[in-house]
């Protein structure tokens, strides 16, 4: 089943002691099926969010993470110069049809890099939303 729906997605991103944030309001789509999707296009690229039982997956633009509920994984993750070997831990997962939120780690070869929050609301889209934002 596809839902259209109103996004307001936030990120945290904590490397030793600095912090960055960014946050995008946007339509989405919703799906659920044997794997959950959520997709969404922000000013810097598409994004999409899917799971399943076992693994989630967070794409921006050409770049993948892919999550295992259970253990680490190693990912080739894409930047705009090459590529590079990333570890990524899922510490929590939580997620309806109105919200989201995962926290992760990511690692090098060398250690803990980040330490990522992502909080997603979901409400469901009706034009007035959109007029609002005029």
């Amino acid at each position: 089943m596809y839902q259209t729906k109103q996004i307001h997605y936030k990120a945290i991103f904590k490397q030793d002691h600095d912090q960055h944030k960014i946050e995008y309001k946007a339509k989405g789509l919703f799906h659920q099926d044997q794997k959950t999707s959520l997709d969404f296009d922000t000013p810097e690229g598409h994004i999409q969010i899917s799971y399943d039982d076992q693994e989630v997956h967070l794409q921006h633009g050409n770049s993948l993470l892919k999550f295992h509920k259970e253990k680490p994984l190693w990912n080739q993750y894409q930047l705009p110069y090459g590529s590079i070997a990333l570890k990524t831990k899922l510490l929590k997962f939580q997620n309806n049809q109105d919200s989201m939120k995962l926290k992760y780690e990511l690692y090098d070869q060398h250690g803990l890099i980040s330490t990522v929050y992502i909080m997603i609301t979901m409400k469901a889209y009706c034009l007035v939303d959109e007029h609002e934002n005029i």
